[in-house]
């Protein structure tokens, strides 16, 4: 399985989505940021699919890298489902005190690293549970206490951030620690 290489910045190999097949219809594991769009939507394209052949939208966590365009992509795909912990849901909901909070921190290089955070309709927002979809959920704190990671039948385990990170074809894994988020004994 390759991911989609959603080309941060015009970088390869930095964020990427997986398709995943689920019991009720084609899922993404998570989308990037705004400033990905583009990038998603060519590699849909290059597998011969529209961001409209999307069920599904599975989030690991909220972070802009792997959530961030949750909002712009649902406002594009108004039938695209998110999942989501019961923890980042109401941020999907009303991105705007994370938004101010990232903003502080980021400064104007906001704007270019992460783009639009467009809230989600409730609606279309759905916290997990043990399955999803047909896949074993679980929460996966450590990175983020609001990641969960999703367990596929065969086996395959879309781990978000919470295995850490590790850019082809190095054999390095480094864990992602961002503060004040990250809680090393809850991780191990």
């Amino acid at each position: 399985m390759q991911p989609i290489d959603l080309r941060h910045l015009g970088n390869e190999r930095v964020i990427g989505s997986y398709l995943v097949e689920t019991d009720e219809g084609l899922a993404l594991h998570d989308c990037g940021p705004s400033t990905t769009v583009d990038a998603l939507k060519a590699g849909l394209a290059e597998r011969e699919l529209e961001l409209h052949d999307l069920r599904h939208l599975l989030l690991s966590h909220i972070h802009f890298d792997h959530a961030g365009a949750t909002g712009v992509l649902v406002r594009e795909h108004p039938g695209l489902q998110v999942h989501v912990s019961a923890i980042g849901a109401p941020h999907l909901i009303d991105p705007s005190r994370l938004e101010s909070s990232a903003r502080r921190l980021y400064g104007e290089s906001f704007d270019t690293l992460w783009g639009e955070l467009a809230p989600v309709p409730e609606e279309n927002v759905h916290v997990v549970g043990d399955r999803v979809l047909g896949l074993a959920c679980f929460p996966a704190p450590g990175h983020a206490s609001h990641q969960v990671c999703y367990l596929g039948g065969d086996g395959t385990l879309f781990t978000g951030d919470a295995a850490g990170v590790r850019i082809a074809p190095s054999r390095f894994v480094l864990p992602p620690t961002p503060p004040p988020d990250i809680d090393l004994e809850a991780w191990e």
